[in-house]
């Protein structure tokens, strides 16, 4: 029982080791465990796909125009199966067309930012449980025909873009925060978001739609620090004093990051 013990300690000692603290550019070279650039890819997926325009408003994801300007036309709502409540917010995607003569050779990558939801007059497509990408407009062409209209799919989920450089999007006040985080590395879905005020402990946020977190009921002094847990990785974005000064609705930063466990 000792022994077992020991190398159960020895082995937590050694994750620990790996994961802690390893920020920087540097820092991610160091394995797949704690490098949030890496993300393996999943299988490919059968769905139906079909084309929109969102108009720059950025999706019930909430990333509004600062997702516009980052994804520019590579983006996808996902039907509710897809979606997911929001979990899926911020995948990366790879798609194809098969088994239509609209097919096109070539397949895309784009990231999820929208929910294409069930009813009317979208039900035929992303209603009953079905697995279905509501695609930009100027993104369906590189896969199919846009005479089509609708099209056959396989996707899968992919790498996002190394990104180094975290974009928040923030609403709020003194005493209650939201925040949508964008540029996720990775999975680029966000499973848990916590903040820490300076001097205080880490918080907690609960999702409350897409991509946005928030948090209330107490006052955060800032600067306040931000720290991401990504599906697929041990490992946390740690943004330290990332939100200074004042909080208004509509206020966008851009933070960089450390790597931490």
């Amino acid at each position: 029982m000792g022994s077992s013990r020991l190398l159960l300690v020895a082995a937590i000692a050694v994750l620990a080791l790996v994961c802690f603290h390893v920020g920087g550019a540097r820092g991610f070279s160091i394995g797949s465990i704690c490098n949030p650039l890496l993300s393996a890819r999943g299988p490919w997926i059968n769905g139906h796909s079909t084309f929109y325009d969102d108009h720059g408003r950025g999706g019930a994801c909430g990333y509004g125009a600062l997702g516009s300007q980052l994804y520019g036309t590579r983006f996808a709502a996902g039907s509710p199966r897809v979606y997911l409540g929001g979990l899926a917010c911020g995948m990366c995607l790879e798609v194809r067309c098969v088994g239509s003569r609209a097919c096109r050779r070539s397949s895309v990558r784009l990231t999820i930012t929208d929910l294409c939801p069930p009813g009317y007059p979208n039900t035929q497509w992303c209603g009953g449980g079905k697995l279905h990408l509501d695609i930009g407009k100027d993104a369906f062409p590189i896969i199919a025909d846009p005479r089509a209209g609708h099209v056959p799919i396989q996707f899968r989920s992919v790498p996002c873009a190394p990104y180094k450089v975290l974009k928040l999007n923030l609403r709020g006040h003194r005493w209650w925060l939201e925040v949508t985080a964008l540029a996720i590395p990775g999975s680029g879905r966000v499973l848990k978001m916590e903040v820490a005020g300076k001097g205080g402990r880490w918080v907690s946020m609960k999702r409350a739609f897409g991509a946005a977190w928030s948090t209330a009921g107490s006052t955060l002094q800032t600067p306040i620090s931000v720290r991401i847990s990504i599906f697929g990785k041990l490992c946390k974005l740690i943004a330290k004093d990332c939100i200074n000064g004042q909080i208004y609705n509509g206020r966008q930063l851009s933070c960089a990051y450390t790597v931490g466990y």
